[in-house]
């Protein structure tokens, strides 16, 4: 039976020197906005990791970076090929360096994570905007103050009338923009837009975009 979890609970850092320690043979999954990394761990090491178009070491990087996202370890055969040949310890090492250098600033964090959440299904673009209008991070085609500042709007709005009616605080709310639909999140310090397809479903996307924006919490 595989063992299935939250990268919140049990990092990805965790999961590899667990299983490489115990020298398992196990595929470890991972899901993270609609992403998936697959990583393999034989005879005590990492074999083979991939994501995306990346591969290897990289790929082991990348699926490092991740802020949240869910986890599934199975029982497994050796993977079709070996793109990782440096020990689990050492490769650990290296990545977490290499993240460490690379450590984004908040804005490119807004801006990163605006593009992953941009790139979900039935999402056709994002924006992060500030409680004052500012733009924290976007991934929108045409203008992104436009998408912020309708996503203040209707943010402001439902929070003074959920006062006034003792409503409590906006989760989320949808507003329609000619033919398009603005899904918009409300967080402590700032709001979150989304453009939605015609099939998306808003509610539930919420839950999935709840689960990245808690890493920037």
């Amino acid at each position: 039976m595989p063992l299935e979890g939250s990268l919140k609970e049990l990092s990805l850092a965790n999961l590899i020197q667990l299983n490489c320690q115990e020298k398992n043979e196990v595929t470890i999954t991972l899901e993270y906005l609609g992403k998936e990394g697959v990583i393999y761990c034989s005879k005590g090491n990492l074999v083979h990791a991939t994501t995306g178009s990346l591969s290897g070491e990289n790929a082991v990087v990348e699926l490092l970076h991740w802020q949240g996202g869910n986890f599934r370890v199975e029982n497994s055969v050796a993977p079709v090929e070996k793109t990782i040949n440096k020990s689990w310890d050492s490769l650990l090492m290296d990545a977490m360096q290499r993240i460490d250098e690379g450590e984004a600033s908040q804005e490119d964090q807004f801006s990163n994570l605006a593009r992953d959440l941009a790139e979900m299904a039935a999402v056709e673009g994002a924006v992060i905007v500030s409680r004052d209008g500012a733009v924290l991070g976007e991934a929108v085609d045409g203008n992104a103050e436009k998408e912020g500042a309708v996503a203040v709007f209707l943010g402001n709005s439902a929070a003074q009338i959920g006062d006034v009616l003792s409503l409590g605080a906006l989760d989320w709310g949808l507003i329609n923009l000619g033919k398009s639909r603005l899904l918009v999140l409300e967080k402590p310090n700032y709001f979150v837009g989304l453009l939605l397809g015609e099939r998306a479903s808003p509610s539930m996307l919420v839950s999935k975009v709840s689960e990245a924006l808690a890493g920037l919490e």
